[in-house]
C-alpha cells in the first residue's frame, strides 16, 4: 500500500508498471500534441493583439484545434487505460483554474511586450506557463479524484493498494444518490470511499474491473 505524499509499504510488481507505461505512452503523446498546440496559440495569440497578420490568427486557430483536439484525444485513449471517479463538478472546476493559468500567462506575456522586454524573455513566460499549467492539473487530479482503476492497482482518494495485495473491491448504496466504493487488502483495513452516483457508471466499473483486474478478483456489494 502507498500513500501519494510519500511512503512505500508495498510496491506494484514491475511487470503491471511496465504495461501500464505501454498502454498510456499513447496517450502521452496526445497530451504532448495538447501542449504544443497550446504553446503555438499562446505565442501566436499574442503575435495577433500586439501585431495582427493573417498568418498569426491562422497559426493561432490551427494551434487551438490542436490543443483541443490532442486533449479529447487524450481523455478518449486514457479512457481505455483507466477508470476514474472525481468529486462533483471535477471537469468544470479544472477548466476554471486552467483558463485562470492561461489568463495570467497571457497578462504577464502582454506586460512584458508592454515594457519592450526581449523576445526571449516572452518564451521563458510562456515556457513556465506550460509548465506551471501541467502542475496546476497533476494537483487538481490528486485533489480531485477519488477512486480510480488501473493495471497496477486501486486509488482510493490518496491511497493506493496494489493489485497483489487486494483480496476483492466492494460497492455498496449508502443513501439517496450515493455510493460507496470499496477496496479490501490483504491483512490491511478495508479502504472505502462515497461517491456520487451522477459521477459513477456502474457499467464502466465493472468492465474496468474485468480488463485491469486479475483473474478472479471479484466485485461483490458489501
Amino acid at each position: 500500500m502507498r500513500n501519494i505524499d510519500g511512503g512505500f509499504l508495498a510496491a506494484p510488481d514491475q511487470a503491471s508498471l511496465q504495461r501500464r507505461e505501454q498502454d498510456v505512452r499513447k496517450g502521452k503523446l496526445a497530451l504532448m500534441l495538447a501542449v504544443v498546440g497550446g504553446f503555438v496559440a499562446l505565442v501566436a495569440g499574442y503575435n495577433v493583439v500586439a501585431d495582427f497578420s493573417p498568418v498569426s490568427l491562422v497559426v493561432t486557430m490551427l494551434g487551438l484545434a490542436a490543443a483541443i483536439g490532442g486533449g479529447l484525444l487524450t481523455k478518449h485513449l486514457m479512457r481505455a487505460v483507466r477508470f476514474r471517479v472525481h468529486k462533483p463538478n471535477a471537469g468544470l472546476v479544472g477548466a476554471a483554474k486552467l483558463t485562470g493559468m492561461v489568463v495570467v500567462v497571457l497578462g504577464f506575456i502582454a506586460l512584458v511586450g508592454s515594457l519592450e522586454g526581449p523576445g526571449v524573455l516572452r518564451i521563458i513566460a510562456i515556457a513556465v506557463g506550460c509548465a506551471a499549467i501541467g502542475y496546476v492539473k497533476s494537483l487538481h487530479d490528486q485533489q480531485w479524484v477519488l477512486f480510480e482503476l488501473d493495471a497496477v492497482g486501486i486509488r482510493i482518494e490518496r491511497t493506493v493498494v496494489p493489485w497483489r495485495d487486494v483480496t476483492r473491491l466492494t460497492i455498496d448504496p449508502v443513501g439517496p444518490g450515493m455510493t460507496r466504493l470499496g477496496a479490501v487488502p490483504v491483512n490491511a483495513a478495508p479502504l472505502y470511499v462515497a461517491v456520487q452516483d451522477s459521477e459513477l457508471d456502474q457499467r464502466l466499473l465493472a468492465e474496468a474491473v474485468g480488463r485491469f483486474a486479475p483473474q478472479g478478483t471479484q466485485l461483490t456489494r458489501a
